[in-house]
């Protein structure tokens, strides 16, 4: 099964280095499968989604399950995201969406989307999971000026056509209660919305998925899925699972070749992030830094950022185009450039980390959650970087589906059914790579 990125992205023996890791001390150092074994079912993917569809499984049908992951649990996005529980998980603007699916479609698809968002935040509640929430709502950025009248549109948009509570601030009112900087012009805010310690949040899933019996295996890599009278075997180098259905929660880092219905069809698109020292009051206080709520700008290759509890500055975007880790270094060099034009009375403040991880893209430009056509093989993925608050949810979902046996689901057909495959996939990070090039002169010269 061969990877579009270098190998360096793919070290799931090794946690990525970042400012989670050093600030969540939790290991739960789970067993790895060495013995060949059966499960009713068995869910491949042990971050947000997986371990939500194995929660809602045992916990409402009280079914077997056994959940396997090639690194430790929440290796892959849910352990190195920015936090960030905002909506919607789609790449399309909402009058795209209008255009193909139509009204009512479209409010059903933000529907669900705020339905994701509460959930996330319900399981917190419910779950007990200290994971440093932080703001109570996200705020979009006009990083021009000709961006601000764009912005009042689309929160116009999200209150009146979908119920969502917005508020719009001048460039002026935004610098009281949000930051400067010279990439500030305006800005609005929409509810729900917060931010979070992704790590501390998967850890807090995971224990209390084994306090409900889940049988979760790190380290546990599915090489090849076999067929043998009506069921499953899943190999991995040191074992084997007998299961009769199958559940895939990989999201970006699925592994091509191992369900030939779903190759081809994700493009896995490589996010960086840096995260600066702490920062004094007084130094927060030169850009007027106030809120802990998170912030996307109105880039294409947006910026992405946050101020963290300890006062230090999260900051991301994309455009690694590689994946190794000389490319990630030269990737939070750029990055740091970026954070200091925009702010720049913070010039001389260091980076203590940098890490990037992949988030999943498809054709569709929205989420996939469905049943492959004659197989007991379900599958969630593709939120386009907002798993935090699609990516449980997509589990409980996952959850239904496996339970009815059938195809059907109460939600938006937005996010119903496999996108298409890529045309000749093995070029797939070639056509990322012209998309972000034409997409920076769109923002270099600010054309919508």
């Amino acid at each position: 099964m061969k990877n579009i990125y270098h190998s360096d992205i793919y070290q799931f023996n090794t946690p990525v280095s970042s400012y989670w890791e050093d600030h969540s001390s939790e290991n739960l150092n789970l067993d790895k499968l060495n013995k060949d074994i059966s499960s009713e079912i068995v869910v491949i993917g042990g971050g947000y989604t997986g371990l939500s569809c194995a929660i809602n499984l045992i916990e409402n049908h009280n079914l077997e399950v056994i959940l396997v992951e090639a690194g430790k649990i929440g290796w892959g996005a849910s352990s190195r995201n920015a936090g960030f529980c905002c909506l919607p998980p789609s790449k399309m603007s909402f009058k795209k969406m209008q255009s193909i699916y139509g009204n009512d479609e479209t409010k059903k698809f933000f529907k669900n989307s705020v339905e994701g968002s509460n959930y996330t935040r319900d399981i917190i509640q419910e779950y007990n999971i200290d994971c440093d929430v932080t703001g109570d709502s996200n705020y979009v950025v006009a990083h021009h000026p000709s961006k601000f009248k764009d912005i009042k549109e689309q929160a116009t948009a999200y209150r009146e056509e979908f119920g969502i509570e917005t508020e719009i601030y001048s460039k002026e009112d935004f610098d009281k209660i949000g930051h400067g900087g010279t990439e500030q012009f305006g800005a609005f805010s929409y509810k729900p919305g917060f931010a979070i310690n992704p790590l501390k949040f998967v850890n807090g899933i995971a224990k209390y998925a084994l306090s409900k019996q889940l049988k979760i295996f790190e380290h546990t890599k599915v090489d090849k899925i076999d067929k043998d009278k009506g069921t499953y075997i899943l190999r991995t180098k040191e074992g084997s699972i007998r299961s009769k259905k199958i559940v895939v929660a990989t999201n970006g880092f699925y592994q091509e070749g191992l369900i030939p219905e779903m190759n081809s069809r994700i493009l896995p698109v490589i996010s960086n992030i840096i995260v600066t020292r702490a920062l004094t009051e007084q130094e927060i206080d030169q850009h007027n830094f106030k809120t802990f709520s998170p912030i996307a700008n109105t880039k294409n290759l947006l910026y992405y950022y946050r101020k963290l509890p300890d006062n230090r500055i999260l900051f991301g975007t994309r455009g690694d185009l590689s994946g190794s880790d000389q490319s990630n270094l030269n990737m939070s060099k750029k990055m740091e450039k970026f954070l200091k034009d925009i702010f720049p009375k913070w010039k001389d403040i260091n980076i203590d980390y940098n890490w990037r991880g992949l988030i999943a893209l498809s054709q569709k430009l929205t989420p996939s959650i469905g049943k492959i056509d004659n197989e007991e093989i379900y599958y969630g993925f593709g939120y386009n970087g907002v798993g935090v608050s699609a990516a449980p949810w997509t589990g409980k979902q996952l959850s239904k589906l496996v339970l009815s046996n059938s195809k059907e689901l109460d939600i938006s057909k937005i996010y119903k059914g496999l996108p298409k495959k890529f045309i000749f996939p093995q070029l797939r990070t070639f056509y990322f790579r012209l998309a972000v090039w034409f997409y920076a002169i769109k923002d270099r010269f600010n054309i919508n």
